[in-house]
């Protein structure tokens, strides 16, 4: 083999290698962001659960309202001898 020959597959190598290397280096900081939106979208599901437990606990309270609502303007109007619209 020529020692041209030699010097072109040598400097092929290196090139070959630094793509290598870039190619590694893009999947390394490929993972790393995967990872990062990975853990990032775990918080916002779990701030999503709290918001939905909270929105059944108020639903809740809601319901008990407008029942306490309707039980005392059913009882003031008996009172009063008027009948009254029911809060819905």
């Amino acid at each position: 083999m020529s020692d041209e020959l030699k010097i072109v597959l040598e400097d092929v190598r290196e090139k070959f290698d630094l793509v290598i290397e870039r190619i590694d280096m893009m999947n390394e900081r490929m993972d790393r962001h995967e990872n990062a939106e990975g853990e990032r979208f775990d918080r916002i599901e779990n701030e999503i659960l709290v918001i939905k437990k909270d929105v059944r606990e108020m639903k809740g309270d809601i319901r008990e309202l407008r029942h306490d609502v309707n039980e005392h303007r059913s009882n003031t109007e008996l009172h009063d001898g008027k009948r009254g619209k029911k809060v819905s």
